[in-house]
């Protein structure tokens, strides 16, 4: 049986000169020479040598002649030269010291083992790939546009030199705009699999983290991560987790305050809240930041987006002076009909997200939602470049901004104090 692994060039040339060095010192080991090219190791006796499976293909040890053939299924002669790539110099033979012979039986079973070492090298620097667990549909196009759900994350990956969908690649699943289809959208990234995952709101991400333990997570946070069981700290997350979180228990509060120095006399809001995401701890916040401000609240439960008509119904007819709408996906993507439904009962709204502003409400007060889905780039970045997720502190934004929609305050008979109008961040003429 001959192996003469000069006949693939390519092979050897994918190997690192780390490898073929070590190769060389193994060589030049069992057969005492300076310069192992050529080696030819005629008639080594099979009985004294047994191929088993090993970590990289093949290991080599001692057997019987009998056990070994069967084991094997080789001749009783061997005979291997070494690759003239591996070598420098003229080619010449070298005598092997008998002494010495075990370890070229080692040095034999490595050399067999190139094509899976550079298998394994190969698959080393494989395209990395991303999975993108989302609660709006899907849209690879629209994404690589810098528009969409993930638009400004993909957006900050180019800006980090990666060439989209040629240095790195993409897998998308979504909840189909439900929250009870994140844990299966979750569950079909895993089972793919894929290199990290990324999320864009506090349910997608813990959807993952209860379907992986292992592969990691970089997620917007919008409730308290440590609380939720997210991760163990903000300064050290630990586990396969990691993001950012825009989570603070004033939030609440905050915007209670900028509701009630735009509307003077306020004493009664109703609340939209979506009891999925309870566990987030919006709705207890606000109810401690309403008791210490004075503010009487008209809690209303959605769960559906076909609940919303009902429940503003509801909350006018128990004396809402104004509207108050908690952090959820499914109500951001019902920021529209929200609008328009505080608008027809004349409630004067505060929400989470500057798209509410846009869409016809009154106010919104949020952090920069744009900034930190652009800033996930640079967690999947290092995580790519080999740092653990769980050694990525948890950043939060420091800048919070106030939207205002004077369109909509001429609609509802409002004229905002000056106060208000000189915080606002962005203002809607």
């Amino acid at each position: 049986m001959l192996f003469d692994f000069d006949r693939d060039a390519t092979i050897l040339r994918s190997l690192t000169g780390k490898v073929r060095d070590e190769h060389k010192e193994l060589f030049r080991h069992a057969t005492g020479g300076s310069n192992p090219c050529a080696l030819r190791y005629q008639s080594a006796p099979i009985s004294t040598i047994l191929w088993s499976p090993g970590p990289f293909g093949l290991f080599v040890g001692r057997s019987s002649g009998e056990r070994a053939r069967r084991s094997a299924g080789l001749s009783n002669q061997l005979d291997f030269t070494i690759p003239s790539a591996m070598c420098r110099g003229s080619a010449r033979g070298v005598r092997v010291k008998p002494k010495r012979r075990h370890y070229l039986y080692l040095a034999v079973a490595l050399a067999m083992n190139f094509p899976a070492i550079a298998a394994a090298q190969q698959t080393s620097a494989k395209t990395p790939r991303i999975g993108l667990l989302a609660w709006w549909p899907c849209d690879i196009p629209g994404y690589m546009g810098g528009s969409g759900e993930f638009g400004e994350f993909i957006s900050g990956l180019g800006e980090l030199g990666y060439k989209l969908d040629k240095t790195v690649s993409f897998e998308c699943r979504s909840a189909g705009k439900h929250n009870n289809g994140l844990a299966a959208a979750a569950t079909e990234l895993v089972r793919l699999p894929v290199d990290v995952i990324v999320t864009m709101s506090h349910p997608a991400g813990q959807a993952a983290h209860e379907a992986t333990i292992t592969i990691p997570i970089v997620s917007i946070l919008s409730g308290d991560p440590m609380a939720t069981g997210f991760v163990g700290s903000l300064a050290k997350p630990g586990g396969n987790a990691t993001g950012i979180s825009y989570y603070a228990t004033e939030l609440s509060a905050k915007r209670l305050e900028l509701l009630m120095e735009a509307i003077p006399g306020l004493t009664t809001v109703g609340v939209l809240a979506n009891p999925v995401v309870s566990d987030l701890n919006f709705e207890r916040d606000t109810k401690n930041a309403a008791n210490r401000l004075g503010i009487a609240m008209n809690i209303q439960h959605v769960d559906e987006a076909d609940d919303i008509d009902a429940a503003v119904d509801r909350m006018e007819a128990a004396g809402a002076q104004a509207l108050f709408v908690l952090p959820d996906m499914m109500l951001a993507d019902q920021s529209k009909r929200i609008a328009d439904l505080a608008i027809e009962h004349r409630l004067p709204t505060m929400a989470w997200g500057p798209w509410y502003v846009a869409n016809g409400c009154l106010m919104a007060y949020s952090a920069r939602y744009n900034e930190m889905q652009h800033r996930l780039a640079f967690y999947v970045d290092r995580i790519l470049k080999g740092t653990k997720p769980g050694d990525l502190p948890i950043e939060q934004p420091t800048t919070f901004d106030l939207s205002v929609n004077l369109k909509t305050a001429k609609a509802l008979g409002i004229e905002l104090p000056q106060s208000v109008l000189l915080m606002a961040e962005e203002v809607i003429e």
